[in-house]
């Protein structure tokens, strides 16, 4: 997919919010619908795109009491890396692969040392010495830069593994559509890096807080709330108290 593919698709707002919904947990048409509050029919066409560029597939699953319905879900894990500078742009769009064999597989310890091998030898060597056209020091730095690459393939799709086994154990913990906000809060939890606010949380989830803090307890009680969960629902309700009083 070449960036101006990438950007028409991603750009816009619905399209990105269906990728969004359905990278915690695959959604039937009518679930989206809810969740973004838009019509099925607008969806559809969103959707369609999507398929038609093999970003998310659409599968038929079984119902217990009725005919069976289409689901759909992401079908490739995908990472973009852009580099903006004031002498370039680079875009690249690349496939991570995870999958049984990716948890059985050991970290490249070789590679490292191959790698710090190649930094000192070619990069700070070509780096220094004057004779070395511009040409050939991007080339070594090129070099260097793919085998980082490699690494950090191999470390997102650990992590994308990780996280497809946490999201699996959320779903299990709390089926059903009477729980998806709570689904919806311990992925939006976990998947924040950064430090978490009572405003950020409560803008994403788009919930009250007295509501926020009870699904946060619900949460808590299904051991399903990471530390810096249980420091904001602690702050949260000392919060509510205090504007109580």
């Amino acid at each position: 997919m070449n960036e101006k593919e990438f950007f028409n698709l991603i750009g816009n707002e619905t399209r990105r919010n269906i990728l969004r919904s359905i990278a915690h947990e695959p959604k039937y048409l009518f679930q989206l619908s809810q969740e973004l509050n838009k019509t099925q029919q607008s969806l559809q066409r969103h959707l369609n795109c999507l398929m038609d560029k093999g970003w998310i597939i659409r599968e038929s699953v079984e119902g217990p009491f009725g005919p069976s319905r289409k689901i759909y879900r992401i079908a490739k894990n995908l990472s973009v890396r852009i580099t903006l500078s004031q002498h370039s742009f680079d875009f690249d769009v690349f496939e991570i692969s995870i999958g049984k064999s990716a948890k059985k597989q050991s970290f490249p310890l070789k590679r490292v040392e191959s790698l710090s091998k190649d930094f000192s030898l070619n990069v700070l060597e070509a780096l220094e010495k004057r004779d070395i056209d511009f040409d050939e020091k991007i080339s070594r730095i090129d070099s260097v830069l793919d085998q980082l690459g490699s690494i950090e393939n191999f470390l997102l799709s650990r992590k994308l593994s990780i996280t497809g086994e946490l999201n699996e154990t959320i779903s299990m913990k709390l089926e059903g559509d009477a729980h998806r906000k709570d689904r919806e809060l311990a992925y939006t939890i976990f998947s924040k890096s950064a430090p978490i606010t009572i405003d950020l949380i409560q803008k994403e989830v788009e919930t009250e807080r007295p509501e926020l803090l009870a699904s946060l307890k619900r949460l808590y009680e299904k051991n399903l709330l990471p530390e810096k969960g249980i420091h904001l629902m602690n702050k949260l309700e000392l919060t509510l108290k205090a504007n109580q009083e």
